[in-house]
């Protein structure tokens, strides 16, 4: 039996790819080829114009030289004598200023025998070639020893890069005279090579070395086609001909030919820095001289012809797999609706059973959930008077830890006032009543300050309502600073608050106030043995999310590491035994939460611990309502 697929055979599928194969190969090397050919057709039209271009360009300049060494005043200032020289080289000087002048070259100059230039249009410039001696230049020599001379290369004065064009100066009218000296013009392709430049492409003259020596790509200009010589390196250097450059290869590969007047090759990418890019070349030998033009094009858009031509393909046969399997899943669909008809009426029939048995398990599973769901909110009911109960009872533990200091802070009042009420009698019976006035007051203040503690512990002590109102804590910390006053100074610790007055939260004013006691009640615990007993208490916020950051840093040892991750479990404890219960940090983290706030603790890297409480900012406004 045939193995099929989607209802057809093997064969059949095998036979759709090798057609598929065929059709997109020979569709992509018919893109290829016609978009090269078209590609071609443009290079040449190209060579055609930069051709005449470089031709008219040139061609214009060639015959100045000429002109220049039949002047009589150029002639006379070649032949004449030291005394005379001045007067006439003052004159050639304009002669030639006007002539560079008027056909547009870059410098026209006269060049005496011995190679050195005796007369310039650029003799008034700050860079003039008078004095400069060029014997070393092959188009000097050429002219000397052939009549004419042509040369490319770079200034050795000015650094800027021209076509030399020279004429042998005689002294008599024929061509058989004596040579005493050579006329010469500088040309710049600086115009032409901006005239070439178009995207995509580039246009280069090669000279007989082998170099680049006009191109519309900056960076391949004075780098060569071929890997030059020790000996073309060495003539080349020896005339200057590119000011003491070493001239390099330019780094490109030839991959394939088309014809014989074009061929591939990988070149410097001209769109993208760093990348190669592959180029159809052609070249035709340029019209004066032994030089060649070169025109590089791009084949990228041969290449998105082939993609196009493969797309197209792939989608043709795309459309008619489609269109088969269209066919085929037509006739399976009907036959399956048949089917599927007949297994609807049985499952319909299932279901309707299915769902009465359904309905009745959801309706036992409902009102199983509504039993539990009401027990849930009794237990939840139990757990918050609980949860009450135990943040009431370790605020109680609290005071019993404070009770010893407090002792001692009530006591020093109570001695001074017994003090003060002795003299007080003893200056009545002397009648001295100022002093026993005075004593009075002192005791009216004293118990002021006695009463102000007590009604803090009182406020501190007494079980709240939970109720979450603005709450100022500033306020919070101050009480919770009252409260440890007496151990603060009896243990030297620096306290260093940085709250701001307008800081305020969302909380429960007596609830707040035992996080702050509990948490600063730990720092004072943390701190007693230290060397530096610091505690820093600051907020900052509120934040772009509304919250207040609060936090309370010690100076002491920190919390270990294995310890920190439990800290805030029921009887976790870094105290020693007997000092603590470990009730504490659970009971301030459940108050926190009760908050909508986060609390977190963490080792400083300079030693200490860290405990930072997030909360819910609020309004100042709101916080005076709620006091």
């Amino acid at each position: 039996m045939q193995k099929r697929y989607k209802g057809i055979a093997w064969w059949g599928w095998a036979a759709a790819a090798g057609l598929y194969v065929a059709a997109a190969v020979v569709a992509v090397e018919f893109a290829w080829d016609r978009a090269i050919d078209a590609l071609a057709e443009v290079g040449t039209h190209r060579l055609d114009l930069y051709s005449a271009s470089l031709k008219s360009e040139l061609g214009r300049f060639e015959t100045v030289p000429a002109l220049v060494a039949r002047q009589d005043s150029v002639r006379a200032l070649l032949s004449a004598s030291p005394e005379g020289a001045p007067r006439l080289t003052q004159a050639v000087n304009a002669y030639l200023e006007a002539v560079n002048r008027d056909v547009g070259s870059g410098a026209v100059d006269v060049i005496n025998a011995d190679g050195s230039v005796i007369a310039a249009s650029n003799w008034d410039q700050p860079v003039s070639f008078v004095g400069t001696n060029v014997s070393y230049r092959p188009y000097f020599q050429d002219a000397l020893a052939q009549g004419r001379g042509r040369f490319f290369g770079i200034g050795t004065n000015t650094g800027v890069p021209g076509l030399y064009f020279a004429n042998a100066v005689h002294q008599g009218d024929t061509a058989g005279d004596k040579v005493i000296g050579v006329a010469a013009v500088k040309v710049s392709v600086d115009a032409l090579e901006s005239a070439w430049r178009a995207p995509g492409e580039a246009a280069i003259v090669v000279d007989g070395n082998g170099v680049i020596v006009i191109s519309t790509e900056p960076a391949w200009k004075f780098t060569a086609m071929r890997a030059m010589t020790a000996g073309q390196q060495r003539d080349i250097q020896a005339s200057r001909q590119y000011a003491g450059r070493v001239v390099d290869a330019l780094p490109f590969r030839r991959v394939g030919e088309w014809n014989e007047t074009a061929w591939f090759g990988t070149f410097p990418d001209l769109r993208r820095a760093g990348r190669t890019a592959r180029y159809l070349v052609m070249a035709r030998p340029a019209p004066q001289g032994h030089d060649t033009i070169m025109v590089l094009l791009d084949t990228v858009g041969a290449r998105r012809q082939q993609r196009v031509a493969f797309a197209f393909v792939t989608g043709g046969f795309l459309i008619a797999v489609l269109y088969a399997l269209y066919a085929l899943q037509r006739r399976r669909t009907i036959a399956e609706k048949l089917n599927a008809q007949q297994a609807l009426r049985r499952a319909n029939d299932q279901l309707e059973t299915t769902v009465v048995q359904r309905t009745a398990a959801l309706t036992e599973a409902n009102e199983r959930m509504q039993r539990e769901i009401a027990e849930r909110e009794r237990t939840e009911q139990r757990l918050r008077a609980t949860q009450q109960e135990v943040v009431h009872a370790g605020k109680l533990a609290v005071i019993g830890q404070m009770a010893a200091g407090l002792t001692h802070e009530l006591n020093q009042p109570l001695v001074a006032i017994r003090t003060l009420c002795d003299n007080a009698r003893t200056f009545l019976e002397r009648d001295q009543s100022a002093q026993a006035i005075s004593n009075l007051e002192r005791v009216g203040r004293l118990v002021d300050s006695m009463a102000v503690l007590t009604g803090e512990l009182k406020a501190f002590a007494r079980k709240p309502e939970v109720e979450r109102v603005a709450v100022s804590l500033a306020e919070a910390v101050a009480h919770a600073r009252l409260i440890y006053e007496s151990r603060i100074r009896d243990n030297a610790v620096r306290l260093d608050v940085r709250i701001p007055p307008a800081a305020t939260v969302y909380a429960e004013s007596s609830q707040l106030q035992q996080v702050i006691v509990n948490l600063l009640g730990n720092a004072l615990d943390a701190v007693r043995d230290a060397s530096t007993r610091v505690v820093t208490m600051e907020a900052a916020g509120p934040d772009p999310h509304g919250r207040v950051r609060f936090s309370i840093t010690d100076s002491g040892p920190g919390v270990a590491p294995e310890v920190l991750a439990h800290l805030f479990e029921p009887f976790v404890t870094t105290k020693p035994r007997g000092q603590g219960l470990g009730l504490g940090l659970a009971i301030t983290l459940r108050i926190v939460e009760g908050f909508g706030a986060r609390i977190s603790a963490a080792n400083c890297d300079d030693g200490g611990a860290r405990f930072t409480i997030e909360f819910m900012a609020a309004e100042p406004q709101r916080a005076e309502h709620g006091r």
